[in-house]
Formats: C-alpha cells, structure tokens, sequence
C-alpha cells in the first residue's frame, strides 16, 4: 500500500459471514493494515469500548442486530456519551442489500460510503484506502497555536489549558483546518473532508458549524476571526490572529510527533 508513517490505521470488520471475514481480512492484511473482526453488534460494542478503528467495515445483517443501528448508535456518541471517542470514525458498509433506497438509508444512517455484495477486492481497498485519505490526511500532532491547544488523540480543544466543549464535527473542522494553517477550505471541501463526499447536505452546513465554533473560541477568550471568512472561496484558520487575543496569545504555530497517511 501507499506509504503510511507511523502506525497502519486499524481496521475493524463487523461480518457475520465466516467466509467473508476471512477474504476480506486476507485483502486488508495484504495491504499492512491491522484488522480486528466483530461477528454481530453485541461484539462490536465490546470492542469499542477498548479500540479505536480507523475505519469500520460494516455488514447490514447481522444475528444480533443490524448496521443501521450501530451505524446511528456510533454517531450520537453512544447513549451516554460512551462512544463519542469514535463518533466520527468513518463507515463503509459492506452488504448485498442494492437497492438505492439501502443505500440512501445507510447514508443517512452515518456511513461514509457503501460498496454492495459480491464486490472486487481491489475496488474494496481503494475504497478504504479513500476514506482514509480523506479522514485521516492530516497530523495528529498535539497542535498549539498561541493559547489554543488541539489534541487529536484525545479528541480535546483546550483553551489557556482548560477544555472547551465541542462536537465532534466541530473538533474536525477546527483539527483539519488548524492541521493547513492559513490554508483556505472551499464549503465543498469542507463538506467532503468532514462530512464524506456523500454527505446528504448542502454548504449552509458547514456555516452553521463554523459559526458555532466561532462563538465557542470567543467565549473562552480568543478572537472570533480565528477563524477567517474568505469571501466566494471558504474559510481559513489564521494563526497571527490569535496575537490580539485577550488570553494573550503569541501566535505561534507548533505541532509535535506528526502523523500523516499519504495514500
């Protein structure tokens, strides 16, 4: 596979189907990715409660249950927040079931992309390799901007050292586009890199959650154009902003034991 530094990302497979689980682990495994398999939702639940997949690979029939319901469990968090570590992690579903009205409910039930039975296991790792290339394609470095502290593997924002709340949609637009500072994300782009590129939406999303996010920075203390408005074209992060914040921030940038998955 193309190079990644670092660790490979796990995989996890949620299939009940002993054969299909092992040709699709033998494809995955080939390509130096780690796999850890879940026969029902009962299993997958379990699992989570003690790794963070990557990716999850997901069948829709399963004995104990089905993905449309773990699929919507994992992005609410769980039922009391249990799950919000993984909440954004990306889904492919994996089924027979081909029917556009399937597939539109899978989408709508969180998934990231769907690639119905019987499938090309070449077509099924660039798919993977896809998805993670769109979610996982930048550091996951502590970043420090000023007073503004990102931790990815944790999943926290911090500000002067004290958390601040933030969804886990909102951690991703403020991760990625701290990850490029002074970079400009069109709406579209923004959409894709987020929300998957078959996100059911449209671009007032996205300002929506960047307004949001806006007032939650400034709350703690830090300038609301953090966050820049470049119109006709999108947003940017801009660093030497955070020189004016009244925590007294000093602008810099720094990030610490980068990651990147370069596929």
């Amino acid at each position: 596979m193309e190079a990644i530094h670092g660790i490979p990302p796990l995989i996890m497979l949620v299939e009940d189907n002993d054969l299909i689980v092992e040709f699709v682990e033998m494809h995955l495994r080939r390509e130096m990715f780690s796999v850890i398999t879940a026969t029902g939702y009962t299993e997958a639940v379990r699992l989570l409660h003690n790794h963070t997949p990557g990716l999850i690979v997901l069948d829709l029939i399963l004995d104990d249950g089905n993905g449309y319901d773990l699929c919507r469990m994992l992005r609410a968090g769980g039922d009391d927040g249990e799950f919000a570590r993984v909440a954004d992690v990306p889904v492919l579903i994996l089924s027979a079931r081909a029917d556009e009205d399937d597939r539109l409910e899978g989408f709508r039930a969180g998934a990231d992309d769907y690639l119905t039975k019987p499938f090309s296991p070449a077509e099924l790792i660039f798919r993977v390799k896809a998805i993670l290339r769109r979610s996982m394609g930048v550091s996951i470095a502590c970043i420090e901007i000023g007073a503004l502290e990102i931790d990815p593997r944790r999943r926290e924002v911090r500000v002067c050292h004290q958390p601040i709340q933030v969804t886990p949609k909102e951690f991703e637009l403020l991760h990625l586009m701290a990850s490029h500072p002074e970079r400009v994300f069109s709406r579209e782009e923004l959409l894709e890199r987020v929300w998957g590129y078959s996100y059911l939406g449209n671009t007032r999303t996205v300002d929506v959650h960047i307004n949001r996010l806006r007032h939650k920075l400034a709350d703690a203390g830090l300038c609301d154009d953090l966050i820049c408005t470049e119109w006709g074209a999108g947003y940017k992060l801009e660093p030497p902003a955070l020189k004016e914040a009244s925590v007294g921030g000093t602008g810099d940038y720094r990030a610490v034991h980068s990651w990147q998955y370069n596929a």
